[in-house]
């Protein structure tokens, strides 16, 4: 079969004896060799601009060692999830943006701030309750999360012993309503800054 695309190409050098119909076998003529580097030009050309419609299944160059979750990456499929396992993306333009949200729900006696789940929380509190925040950024960098707690003063709020307040004082929060909270770390969650953002919000 003529190999008319990247995909069609074979692992094994020797198996490759053609590109596009143009014979590059060992004899070959050596106007095929031109030919040949020429039509494989193209094909990198169109595979690189997304016209090809040819598939792409490794790790991507351009973002180090993140993996793409999708099946096959064609020119006109859609990335549902760029997996950056924690190496850096530089220079962004973001348009249109959004942080992850987790609706916790009823708080019941425990609940558990996962960084790696989200960076936006909503819960309601039902009882006395023990917080827990877990999967910190590493230390050196800056991380965060925005929680959304609703009749916060109405029950006990158990934060984490790392958490420091301003002036060492968790906020009086509302029992019918909701409160902003915002807590931000830079030492791989030994420390987090907690602050109300917004209180009683309406």
């Amino acid at each position: 079969m003529p190999k008319t695309k990247i995909s069609e190409y074979s692992t094994t050098a020797g198996d490759n004896t053609d590109i596009q119909s143009i014979d590059i076998a060992e004899g070959c003529a050596p106007s095929g060799i031109n030919d040949a580097i020429r039509t494989l030009m193209s094909h990198l050309k169109n595979f690189q601009s997304g016209t090809s419609a040819d598939t792409y299944n490794a790790n991507v160059a351009a973002i180090t060692t993140a993996n793409i979750v999708t099946a096959n990456v064609t020119g006109t499929s859609t990335v549902a999830v760029v997996q950056m396992a924690d190496n850096n993306l530089i220079r962004p333009k973001l348009m249109d943006y959004a942080i992850k949200g987790s609706a916790l729900g009823n708080t019941g006696t425990a609940a558990t701030i996962n960084f790696e789940s989200a960076n936006f929380f909503s819960a309601t509190s039902t009882a006395a309750t023990t917080w827990a925040f877990t999967n910190p950024v590493a230390s050196g960098d800056f991380g965060g999360f925005v929680l959304e707690l609703t009749n916060g003063g109405a029950y006990t709020q158990a934060w984490p012993a790392a958490v420091d307040w301003p002036a060492g004082t968790a906020p009086t929060l509302t029992a019918s309503g909701k409160d902003i909270l915002v807590f931000v770390t830079r030492d791989a969650g030994t420390t987090y800054h907690g602050m109300a953002a917004s209180r009683d919000s309406k």
